[in-house]
């Protein structure tokens, strides 16, 4: 426990100036979602429409991931030790030069070496963001409604998700390619002036001052912990990679396995954000307030079925309705593991287990998409997911086992003899 909590000087702003912090941070989310999904989209439709393989766009994935690996523990580590909300404004700044930078190069080059060696800065900048705001949350949220906090912030995140993919697609069939990032530098402006209004009215220190730490749960008192349990790294790292392998190749699906456009593709894009919205409102509900982390693996095991449902599907409506689900998997799963991981590590080391955490993820990504660039052509979109669908079931299946035996071999050496 901080002994020092009951003496320390509340920095904390009155409730209604909470309040406004929490919005202009909700809407930093919302825009910096927007410019971060408007330039993915329209760097991997770029990389299909250009005729390469599915290799190509992994190779572009897997510079960015290989970026965030590197950049993933030293990002944590500053944000545990910097001011947050200028971490953010600089992770901001600097994607805008990036997109800008990346829209005069396009002019001037072939889009393959222009994207491969954007995507390496922007993935730097882009974790050093989602690091720092992500251990904004506790500094301004009550710990009693956590899941409600994490799950606006979620909300506003896809809903700039949603609204990027509907204007991007869009973008991408009436305009040249250079129009998306153009498009995509505006929404980081919103996203910087947004945190910006945070800073303004509430400064949030790498050491929260403003109020005591949380107790970690399930640690005795006078003990924190910097470490997340094994099975919720696990679950992450699945849900991860499955977003990861939707991202890579679900145009590739599309073009192939369904014959569609890119309106086609911004729409599959729309609903995947469409149903993580619903499920992200679900979870504000005050009666999910108390949902913890034992549902997590169930969210993942219909995930992975609904990645093997994509191998016979060969229509739009059938791929909205599991891009739907799989977004709604997806951001339930990843609201209720930073949750957890909130609540049992403390606030001053947040930003490095969220760091590591996220260095499994990508060093796995890395892994898969290895395997993708190297196989290129040889297996559809839809083998993909079917094969990575069936991993993810025969994983939580089998830790479900495992789980039992233990259970049941701990209780027979309880017994008396």
């Amino acid at each position: 426990m901080n002994q020092d909590a009951s003496i320390a000087p509340n920095l904390a702003p009155d409730r209604a100036g909470l309040l406004s912090v929490r919005r202009f941070f909700l809407i930093s989310a919302l825009f910096a979602a927007a410019g971060r999904n408007a330039y993915y989209i329209g760097a991997v439709w770029m990389l299909a429409a250009s005729g390469n393989n599915a290799g190509s766009i992994a190779l572009f994935l897997a510079l960015g991931s290989t970026s965030e690996f590197l950049a993933s523990a030293p990002a944590g580590y500053l944000v545990d030790r910097v001011d947050r909300q200028r971490l953010c404004m600089v992770g901001d700044c600097v994607r805008i030069a990036i997109l800008l930078m990346t829209s005069a190069a396009l002019v001037l080059q072939e889009p393959d070496a222009v994207l491969y060696g954007s995507v390496i800065f922007f993935a730097v900048a882009d974790r050093l963001y989602l690091t720092a705001s992500s251990a904004m949350v506790p500094s301004i949220a009550r710990s009693e409604s956590l899941v409600a906090f994490n799950s606006l912030a979620y909300v506003a995140m896809q809903s700039g998700n949603m609204l990027a993919a509907v204007a991007t697609g869009w973008l991408l069939s009436a305009k040249p390619g250079t129009a998306c990032f153009l498009f995509a530098a505006g929404p980081f402006a919103i996203s910087v002036l947004s945190m910006f209004g945070t800073a303004l009215r509430y400064r949030i220190l790498p050491v929260d001052r403003c109020r005591p730490a949380q107790v970690p749960r399930k640690t005795s008192e006078g003990e924190e912990t910097s470490r997340v349990p094994s099975c919720l790294v696990l679950n992450y790292v699945l849900i991860y990679v499955m977003g990861m392998l939707i991202s890579a190749l679900i145009s590739k699906f599309v073009l192939e396995d369904l014959q569609g456009t890119s309106l086609e593709f911004g729409m599959l894009e729309f609903y995947w954000a469409a149903g993580a919205i619903i499920s992200m409102l679900i979870l504000t509900f005050r009666r999910f307030s108390k949902v913890d982390g034992r549902v997590i693996p169930i969210i993942v095991l219909l995930a992975g079925v609904a990645m093997t449902a994509f191998y016979p599907t060969r229509n739009l409506d059938i791929a909205s309705a599991l891009m739907a689900l799989l977004g709604a998997g997806y951001n339930l799963s990843r609201v209720l593991i930073d949750v957890e991981i909130q609540r049992l590590v403390s606030s001053t080391k947040l930003g490095r287990a969220k760091g590591w955490v996220h260095v499994a993820c990508m060093g796995f990504s890395l892994l898969v998409y290895a395997g993708l660039s190297v196989s290129g052509d040889a297996l559809t979109s839809s083998a993909v997911f079917l094969a990575f669908g069936s991993g993810m079931i025969a994983v939580i299946v089998a830790g479900y086992g495992f789980h039992l035996v233990k259970n049941r071999a701990s209780s027979h050496r309880s017994m008396p003899i």
